[in-house]
């Protein structure tokens, strides 16, 4: 059956070899059984397809939560894809910045800064992160635990509370400083966009329609 066919290659694509092999065989039956049940009730074979098909779920969305179980370091990977560009960012903007506000000082980044910027980004990125896997069962709110929710909500209020200092002590924010108020928002935009970047270059396919929230 095509339709069966396609649907099984669709949960399968990218998956390890010997997994992918497996798990074809193993829904092929169950699928085809299936069929053949609602074959005998009277069903009409296209009918029993797309039922059997139905009942298995969205074709897609079973291909990324297989890709997250054969995959065990995926979430260690997307971190440290997530940290690396938050990081380069930060580096970007730092140059950026000083060769607008200070031309006359040299706007190079050292290594020290890198490293010193990496401690600083991978323990808050770590704590959300075990954050938002924590929270991932049970939650009765699911769309909290969207990503540009759970990590860009918070990052926004604090950089919100962090920008009334522009109004307490101004003279204090001058030549560009007022952009370490906005770091953390900075940052964490960054860090979900690398993320859900991520997940599209991994996960594949139905990505682009829908929000990976683990």
């Amino acid at each position: 059956m095509k339709e069966i066919d396609k649907y099984i290659e669709k949960i399968t694509k990218d998956l390890p070899d010997e997994e992918r092999e497996e798990l074809r065989e193993e829904m092929a039956v169950h699928l085809e059984e299936h069929v053949k049940e609602l074959l005998i009730h009277g069903y009409r074979e296209e009918d029993a397809v797309r039922y059997a098909i139905d009942s298995f779920g969205d074709g897609g969305k079973l291909n990324q939560e297989f890709k997250r179980t054969f995959f065990p370091t995926y979430r260690v990977v997307r971190f440290a894809w997530g940290v690396m560009w938050t990081v380069a960012s930060f580096c970007l903007f730092s140059h950026l910045a000083m060769e607008y506000y200070r031309p006359e000082y040299d706007s190079g980044i050292s290594l020290n800064d890198i490293w010193w910027l990496t401690l600083y980004i991978a323990p808050l990125a770590g704590a959300g992160e075990l954050m938002h896997g924590f929270f991932q069962t049970d939650f009765k709110w699911k769309w909290i635990l969207n990503p540009w929710v759970f990590f860009l909500v918070p990052a926004f209020m604090i950089s919100g509370l962090q920008s009334t200092m522009l109004f307490i002590e101004p003279e204090r924010y001058q030549d560009g400083r007022w952009l370490d108020l906005l770091a953390v928002a900075k940052g964490g935009l960054v860090y979900v966009v690398a993320r859900q970047l991520f997940d599209g270059l991994f996960l594949g396919g139905n990505k682009a329609k829908r929000n990976v929230v683990k």
